[in-house]
């Protein structure tokens, strides 16, 4: 960390108005420490003064991570400048770890009302870690950043460096899971939208962080903050988007703005925001032009310093906020305990009209359509087949409505919505996007996919037992494994098969119909075998369902929804829906394959002749 010493002054003068800010937030919000009481427990001063200032160490540690891991795979170029940023991140990392250990004693002082040392003699701290949701995601913070720590002591390709990227920002997000939105009305919409907040901020602020810091003087610059640019358009799009959403479910009324102290600490993000949506235009009209230019870079690195300052004060602001109680939302967004939304007796038109609109989805879908877009505009000129386009844009919208529709919001309460869901996320959307050829206009977007495309990894999973097992291995897994409550209590469970169940089909399907250019070649009839595994993968699906127990026994009960269907005849019909909707996309691509294969052969058989007559 020797870099952070040439300039002592600028970064003390940040660190400094961050604290600042911090306190003063602390003051305006309420978040202040009260003076003891006689007679009643206090945490003491240590704890008091202390916890919010360590927890924006806590944050700018992980910002730092973040961002140095983020340089090392997608910013720099050189491979010694990449085991440089890795080699700091690690560094960074262990701070992170340390700052989450004593965030957690802390936490303990504070929810015990005890100064540190009593805490930590009432033997609690155990308890704690592994009973208590703060002290678990402490504890998995700090398990996570010491595994990363260590990892970057070795020698890591690009998959092992984007690895450790993605558990760093996995990192991130269990103290924003058990944090205050994780009790607010509509907490899953709460939840979703401060994990996409805090995930988009880190690599905002940490990649920012990283060319200021560590590539100032790197010939690499020029070409680092060209990739950033992007980057940084899509986080301040993320973060402002996320941010409105928790904003709104936390205060409920535009009034509160103004007239509570939660409101008023809000604003101040919004212009902090605001803010830096104006440093993000003046470096894409001057400083980058300048830079790309190769003039000179000080007028960039001045403006990001001044713009990495204005960061740093934010994190402290939103320290403060996460300590300051938000006004009362009231009845407006009244909502099932368990579900966490409020849920009208089920229709089917409520089936088509109802939203559970999630930002995480949202915006990741809207991702996938843009980089599709964009990269059939790049490929070849422009000449893209529209009825591919046509496809994936359909593939899109399944994923969006079965993720975000009404099949979203009952998926959780009746078994055969979620059933069908199941079989849209995992099989219907796939299909039509693995229709579309993807794999070729994001690679025009994102060139490492183009090496990876070709690589020895994609060249194993391209083995048709490799992707049939791929497609097979969620479903056989997710209902014999029990995870089927734990995907309906939990939003990041639940998150996270939605994403493995559309990615590895999307690669099934990619690979079954064989119309991206793939590193090994399949002949037709091994493709409809392929297909023909995944229809009995359905087939036996629909006789766990018909002969198997109910699903989900005790979160139904927990549920005890009146207009509630009876679970063994729903069950039935969610055999019915899912297998039965994923059946039929399958035997339909199959009919696809099948008419491929037949007007190859006329093909053939149209040219022998005319190569017979020539001379």
């Amino acid at each position: 960390m020797s870099t952070l010493l040439r300039r002592p002054a600028v970064y003390a003068l940040i660190a400094a108005g961050t604290f600042a800010v911090l306190l003063a937030a602390l003051w305006l919000g309420g978040g202040w420490p009260q003076p003891e009481i006689p007679g009643l427990p206090s945490p003491g001063p240590v704890t008091s003064f202390g916890l919010p200032i360590v927890r924006v160490v806590h944050d700018a540690c992980a910002v730092a991570t973040i961002g140095l891991l983020l340089a090392a795979v997608a910013l720099a170029n050189g491979a010694d400048t990449r085991r440089h940023l890795t080699r700091l991140a690690g560094q960074w990392a262990l701070a992170w770890a340390a700052t989450a250990v004593v965030t957690q004693v802390l936490t303990l002082s504070d929810l015990l009302g005890l100064p540190v040392g009593e805490a930590l003699e009432s033997g609690f701290l155990i308890n704690f870690s592994t009973e208590v949701p703060q002290g678990e995601a402490f504890l998995i913070v700090t398990l996570i950043t010491l595994v990363i720590a260590a990892a970057t002591t070795l020698t890591l390709g690009p998959a092992g460096r984007a690895l450790l990227l993605a558990l760093a920002v996995f990192a991130v997000l269990p103290p924003a899971y058990v944090g205050h939105s994780a009790s607010a009305a509509d907490h899953n919409l709460a939840v979703s939208s401060l994990m996409l907040h805090i995930a988009g901020v880190t690599l905002w602020v940490g990649g920012l962080f990283a060319l200021v810091i560590a590539l100032r003087r790197s010939d690499d610059l020029p070409a680092a903050v060209g990739r950033f640019s992007a980057l940084a358009l899509c986080a301040f799009v993320a973060v402002g988007f996320s941010g409105a959403v928790n904003a709104w479910i936390r205060i409920g009324d535009l009034g509160e703005l103004w007239q509570s102290r939660y409101g008023l600490l809000v604003l101040g993000k919004l212009a902090a925001l605001a803010a830096l949506g104006w440093f993000g235009l003046r470096h894409r009209r001057r400083t980058i032009v300048a830079l790309e230019a190769g003039t000179t870079s000080r007028p960039f690195l001045r403006l990001a310093t001044a713009e990495v300052g204005v960061m740093a004060c934010t994190l402290g602001l939103a320290v403060a906020l996460s300590r300051t109680p938000p006004p009362d939302a009231g009845s407006a967004h009244s909502s099932h305990e368990l579900l966490g939304y409020t849920l009208r007796p089920f229709t089917l038109g409520r089936l088509i009209t109802e939203i559970r609109p999630d930002p995480i989805v949202i915006l990741a879908v809207a991702g996938l359509a843009v980089a599709y877009v964009l990269g059939a505009r790049r490929w070849a000129g422009g000449s893209w087949p529209a009825g591919r386009a046509v496809a994936a844009l359909a593939g899109l919208a399944v994923l969006l409505y079965a993720t975000a529709g009404g099949i979203a919001a009952y998926g959780p309460a009746i078994f055969s919505v979620h059933a069908l869901q199941y079989a849209l996320v995992g099989t219907l959307a796939p299909a039509l996007i693995a229709l579309s050829a993807p794999l070729v206009p994001l690679r025009e977007v994102w060139t490492p996919l183009r090496a990876a495309a070709e690589g020895p990894r994609a060249r194993a999973l391209t083995h048709p037992w490799a992707a049939f097992g791929l497609y097979a291995a969620p479903y056989l897994i997710f209902y014999a494994a029990g995870l089927f409550e734990p995907a309906q209590e939990s939003l990041a469970v639940r998150l996270a098969v939605w994403v493995v169940l559309f990615t590895t089909g999307t690669w099934f399907f990619c690979v079954a119909l064989g119309l991206d250019p793939l590193p090994r070649a399949i002949g037709p009839l091994q493709r409809m075998l392929m297909l023909a595994g995944a229809l009995a993968v359905q087939a036996w699906m629909a006789v766990v369902f018909l002969a198997g127990p109910v699903q989900g026994r005790d979160w139904y009960d927990d549920l005890a929804l009146p207009w509630a269907p009876d679970r063994a005849a729903d069950q039935l019909r969610g055999a019915a829906l899912g297998p039965g909707v994923a059946a039929v996309t399958i035997a339909a691509l199959l009919v696809v394959l099948a008419a491929r294969r037949r007007g190859a052969a006329r093909r053939v058989a149209a040219e022998e002749p005319a190569a017979a007559t020539r001379p």
